[in-house]
């Protein structure tokens, strides 16, 4: 449980070292607890969630995919639609996420919050399709500058209209990306963490996030094949209207599983309860006109990013935003220079679905480095220590007989992170080295002002292997290296849902989402300003050491949270740890050799 849950359960009392409260059996009142109630997740309600989860997420990625193919099919000899967009897309991410976020953590009802996401999220979707079917082009590029019939039968749009309706489909856009950003929040923040198993039984939330995670990479890599194979094979108009009606379509069984879900959990059914402070804030500061609402939100938009950085968790949810800086992946910049290097198509296609292969297996080792690298005691936020707090005695006991699992596994989660990390630095330097090989030099001979001098330098000690071996290094080591990223991610992703406030999970990650949308946007001014193919080593570089920051940020987290980075006692034989923890969830603890 997180650290923030303990101070809405009473005072805090530790039971004394010399007494081994783990060998303490459960208490009859808790042997006695109904399976359901106690394991909270069974095998039915798992795949209903990963149901609702699926269905939710294929359209989020098959959207998210077929909207700019049909940006370039409405606007077919210009990138200034795609770009307005992607910026107008962004921006509202980085604006409202926050609020988003903040708006799930306030409902009390869970049922009605999901549902309502994937409402909005239908509509949005159905309504961009019905418009896009009326301005994107079946085949060719016909100009939409006079009203006149087509070759297809339909009739050409005016351009003032076209824009008309490009923008409501913009807003549409906005709306589109916002619930699925809710919905994603209610799900992962607030229904997985309720509703998971404890630690160590079969639906526990590593096993949920795995699997989820698993269905997000299987349809982020088969979506876009699908739809481009059906626009291929008949035309972009029928393109839209196959998105629009696995939309509307799925909405129905969508809700259907979430319900049953929902039905079957009593702990998903119980009522959250609401941060308080958010709601004197909301009395303090009453709206009584548009000024006032204004400078309402933005205190609260100010107040979201204060409980984020107040959090114990922001270094290592900044750390994996920055991540997002970096163009080492198969995003459309990358793809682009590599298609301007020589690489064709097909092998690039072979490449990215490689690379997936491995992200998806990192849902894999997960589940299995968490348990394995948790077996050290005496880590994580209880220090070694039973924590128990004023009450019924047994239950507290029983309680306390489940924290020992929580550690393991929190001590697993950073442990494993730091290994994803840094297995995903190690992997991109053979990366860079291959893109600085493959980027030509604009001046071969050194300046006066000194100007060339490290390219040049750069070029003395990188050597220039057969493009096959080029090749090889590069596709290679960039799809391991999606290995540590993913695995960073989820286990990430576990720590901030298990070391935050319940009452403040989703407006937590909104501000995450915020930062994530915030470094794609300045990888894309980054790509502006070193558009030139010859300047991409730059981006590689720049992006490279965006990824050892990233790393030297969560490896000054682990320390702090752990003491150390290294078991130098097992080296040595005579170590001993310290860690520092304050009142919000640092404890004094040491640990001796044998112990660690």
């Amino acid at each position: 449980m997180a650290s923030a849950n303990n101070s809405d359960l009473g005072p805090v009392t530790s039971i004394p070292e010399s007494e081994d409260v783990n060998s303490i059996p459960l208490s009859p009142m808790l042997q006695a607890m109904p399976d359901e109630e106690h394991n909270s997740m069974s095998r039915s309600q798992a795949y209903n969630l990963y149901t609702s989860y699926f269905l939710s997420t294929w359209n989020v990625r098959t959207y998210e995919f077929a909207a700019i193919i049909f940006t370039a099919a409405a606007y077919p000899d210009t990138l200034t639609a795609a770009a307005i967009r992607g910026i107008v897309r962004t921006l509202a991410l980085v604006c409202f996420s926050s609020m988003v976020g903040r708006w799930v953590d306030q409902n009390p009802n869970r049922l009605k919050t999901l549902l309502s996401t994937i409402s909005v999220n239908r509509v949005a979707v159905i309504g961009a399709s019905i418009l896009w079917y009326f301005i994107v082009n079946p085949r060719g590029s016909p100009s939409p500058l006079t009203l006149r019939n087509n070759e297809a039968g339909g009739v050409d749009v005016p351009v003032i209209l076209k824009g008309g309706i490009f923008s409501v489909i913009l807003i549409l856009g906005i709306l589109e990306a916002l619930s699925a950003s809710g919905n994603m929040l209610s799900m992962e923040r607030d229904w997985v963490v309720t509703a998971a198993a404890p630690d160590g039984a079969a639906y526990d939330l590593t096993h949920l996030n795995s699997v989820m995670r698993r269905i997000d990479l299987i349809c982020k890599l088969i979506a876009p094949i699908l739809i481009s194979l059906i626009i291929s094979a008949t035309n972009t108009r029928i393109g839209v209207l196959v998105v629009g009606s696995m939309s509307a379509m799925s909405w129905a069984a969508e809700t259907f599983c979430a319900k049953r879900v929902w039905n079957r959990n009593p702990r998903l059914r119980g009522l959250k309860v609401t941060d308080s402070e958010a709601t004197v804030d909301t009395q303090v500061l009453r709206p009584v006109g548009h000024l006032h609402m204004f400078l309402q939100g933005l205190y609260r938009y100010a107040q979201d990013f204060r409980n984020y950085f107040s959090s114990t968790v922001w270094v290592p949810s900044l750390a994996l935003a920055l991540l997002h800086l970096s163009v080492l992946a198969y995003s459309a910049t990358f793809i682009t220079f590599l298609l301007s290097a020589g690489f064709s198509l097909q092998l690039i296609t072979i490449a990215r679905a490689a690379g997936s292969l491995v992200e998806i297996s990192s849902t894999v080792v997960t589940p299995v480095g968490v348990q394995y690298l948790g077996k050290a005691k005496n880590h994580g936020r209880f220090g070694g220590r039973n924590v128990l707090r004023e009450g019924d005695a047994e239950t507290l006991l029983g309680l306390s007989a489940i924290s020992d699992r929580e550690s393991s596994t929190e001590t697993g989660l950073e442990r494993l992170g730091l290994w994803g990390i840094s297995w995903q630095l190690l992997n991109l330097i053979p990366v860079g080295f291959a893109l600085w090989s493959l980027s030509p030099n604009t001046s071969p001979s050194p300046t006066p002002d000194g100007e060339s001098e490290l390219p040049n330098l750069l070029a003395r000690i990188i050597p220039h292997p057969s493009p096959t071996l080029l090749a090889l290094t590069l596709f290679t080591f960039l799809s391991l290296s999606r290995l540590g990223l993913w695995i960073y991610d989820l286990t990430t992703q576990q720590l901030t849902q298990t070391l935050t406030s319940p009452t403040s999970r989703s407006s937590f990650t909104g501000v995450e989402y915020s930062f994530v949308s915030l470094f794609e946007l300045a990888q894309n001014v980054l790509a502006i300003v070193l558009s030139r193919p010859q300047d991409f080593k730059w981006l590689a570089l720049i992006s490279w050491v965006s990824v050892a920051f990233s790393t030297v940020m969560y490896a000054a987290w682990v320390w702090r949270m752990r003491g150390h980075l290294v078991h130098w006692e097992r080296l040595g034989k005579g170590c001993e740890c310290v860690v520092r923890r304050d009142d919000r969830g640092w404890r004094l603890g040491r640990w001796t050799v044998g112990r660690g």
